[in-house]
């Protein structure tokens, strides 16, 4: 599990990079009819993880915004696509309640026991497999894949790169 630890703090990192400087009007903006917004991504990020921390047996924030992102009557994930005349979260919401999951999400992902990373779960991820440990190999997958989506809409809205390297400050 460290090598994972590992992976999710760098991308705990990316997704504060991918967001910082970036205006609040521009949260909402798509490059297309066909594409996510930032706050979208943001929030489905966010969503996603604050999910994996409850599997893990951590807390389980409250989000006001869950059904924004998430309709139980689809089947697991159960995951609503972006919709743009829905009202998401503002990126100072989800980089700020990013930084607490994130935190917590990281503390027990750490500490987890082998019984907890073992348990079997009704779905899994694109890398096969129906465990928990499973679901988070394609999570860091996953959330790679979103931020990569974010760091070019970010470039796209012209703002700089997003920094890549782990900063010192989360190591």
């Amino acid at each position: 599990m460290e090598q994972q630890t590992r992976q999710f703090r760098l991308l705990t990192d990316w997704y504060l990079s991918v967001l910082e400087g970036v205006q609040p009007a521009d949260g909402c903006r798509t490059l297309s009819e066909h594409n996510n917004s930032l706050e979208w991504l943001a929030g489905h990020l966010l969503v996603t993880r604050s999910r994996n921390l409850a599997r893990l047996g951590g807390p389980t924030p409250e989000w006001s915004f869950l059904d924004a992102y998430v309709d139980p009557t689809l089947p697991l994930p159960g995951f609503r696509p972006f919709d743009s005349n829905r009202i998401y979260p503002s990126l100072a919401e989800c980089t700020s309640a990013w930084e607490r999951v994130s935190q917590t999400f990281l503390a027990t992902l750490q500490a987890a026991e082998e019984r907890v990373l073992q348990t079997v779960l009704p779905l899994s991820g694109p890398t096969g497999g129906h465990t928990l440990e499973d679901l988070l190999v394609s999570v860091v997958l996953h959330e790679a894949f979103h931020i990569g989506q974010m760091s070019i809409i970010r470039k796209a809205l012209g703002y700089p790169a997003m920094y890549w390297f782990m900063r010192p400050v989360h190591a």
